[in-house]
């Protein structure tokens, strides 16, 4: 495992990017529409051609196949035992409606692309990414099934979204990409030339641009409440402390190798989704109990990350 300083160097790097971005919408320098535009660019294209990019740049193999195929197994299993996480947290809290379905979203889904696709590219590289990626699959499907459907049924006015429209979701530029990127890698596939620099070029804007919109996303929190929001502080302990800590010894048993079992770790780890906060949004979510949640995991995360690779270092 690499040292210590790398992680720490990344973190703290990510969060100097992220306050550049805080800074921005909070005095208005970049307005909100300007920061969603952002996203769009982010999700739609930059982030799409990184993935591509990054993976078709190693060599595939059997043994990275393998791989894969435990990072899968393993990482739908670590989602599911997340929202379990959270829901018999959020159900002994008695919540309300809205804000249980919420934090079982919050404790389940991690910012597990915007956030841990730049640090996991920078700490391990194409290999690790391709992982990451693996991770994001089992993640997406569990989040635009079981979390659209968790934030929808407690919707106000009772609207129901069409299953359809549900799976449909899983059909986005991150689910495609990848493919594309698997496909590639198979037949032995790769851009070069003018083609690969300019790819790499847009592919490499990822890491900040994500940092600038998730510290805009966090200007929208109302700070006046946050100290009391206990159960927000609960979340970041058990999904970005405890968590992680268990699978450094599950995982260990389970001799998945070093670097597999960190990126599970570290994606397991991550803090609560930015994209919650937009579903939230449209499924009639409590927005603003999410936008908390997003903030105060977001910015523990910067000591949290760094703890957790420190232990998996150290046990």
């Amino acid at each position: 495992m690499q040292g210590f300083d790398t992680i720490i160097n990344n973190i703290l790097t990510l969060g100097l990017a992220m306050l550049i971005g805080f800074v921005c919408v909070k005095t208005g320098y970049i307005t909100e529409a300007e920061k969603n535009g952002l996203s769009k660019i982010i999700v739609r294209v930059t982030l799409p051609i990184l993935v591509v990019m990054s993976l078709t740049s190693i060599e595939f193999d059997a043994e990275k196949l393998i791989n894969s195929v435990h990072v899968l197994l393993v990482s739908a299993a670590v989602v599911a035992v997340l929202y379990i996480v959270g829901t018999v947290i959020s159900k002994s809290a008695r919540l309300d409606a809205p804000k249980e379905s919420m934090y079982r979203c919050m404790t389940c889904f991690g910012n597990v692309v915007f956030m841990a696709f730049p640090l996991i590219e920078a700490i391990y590289g194409a290999e690790g990414l391709l992982y990451a990626a693996v991770y994001e699959l089992a993640n997406d499907m569990f989040l635009w099934t079981v979390g659209v459907y968790t934030l929808s049924k407690s919707r106000a006015d009772g609207k129901k979204i069409p299953a359809f429209k549900k799976l449909a979701k899983l059909l986005n530029p991150g689910t495609i990409a990848f493919t594309a990127a698997f496909i590639m890698m198979a037949f032995g596939f790769k851009f070069s030339g003018i083609a690969a620099n300019v790819l790499n070029g847009i592919g490499s804007t990822t890491t900040y641009l994500s940092m600038l919109f998730i510290g805009g996303t966090l200007a929208s929190v109302d700070f006046k409440h946050i100290y009391r929001r206990g159960l927000l502080f609960l979340l970041t302990a058990v999904k970005m402390v405890i968590v992680p800590v268990v699978l450094i010894f599950i995982l260990r048993f389970l001799n998945l190798g070093e670097m597999v079992s960190a990126v599970i770790i570290l994606q397991a780890g991550m803090p609560a989704s930015t994209v919650l906060v937009v579903l939230a949004t449209e499924y009639g979510g409590d927005v603003n109990y999410c936008a908390e949640g997003v903030f105060i995991t977001h910015a523990l995360g910067l000591l949290t990350l760094p703890l957790c690779y420190y232990i998996m270092s150290v046990v």
